[in-house]
């Protein structure tokens, strides 16, 4: 998901003081410099990227083993198995938790038109 930040300045330790403040329950690492990593659980997380006048909020898998165990399955098995498997039992989880961190963010940086 996208949040428009117009011309605010935003920088990743901002998020992230927003989003512990908000949700302290939850894990965060950082990945780089511009990456942030939220994990919810061992299998549901999401990264939070920003770029010059947006805020990109991604579900994904909140460790890189289990990103790359992704894609051995997907080596090993071919696309389809591991795809049907994806969306059955992570794609909806991520999407409910990305949109529960980018509501969040939409009340402090959502530029009003």
């Amino acid at each position: 998901m996208k949040i428009n930040l117009g011309d605010k300045v935003v920088t990743i330790d901002e998020v992230r003081a927003k989003l512990e403040e908000k949700f302290p329950e939850y894990g965060y690492s950082m990945r780089g410099k511009k990456v942030l990593v939220v994990k919810k659980s061992a299998t549901v997380g999401a990264q939070v990227m920003i770029f010059r006048k947006r805020l990109n909020i991604n579900g994904n898998f909140p460790s890189m083993g289990g990103q790359m165990l992704f894609m051995l399955c997907i080596l090993l098995l071919g696309i389809l198995i591991p795809l049907i498997i994806y969306f059955a039992a992570f794609h909806g989880k991520f999407k409910k938790f990305e949109k529960e961190l980018s509501d969040a963010l939409l009340e402090e940086y959502q530029e009003v038109v």
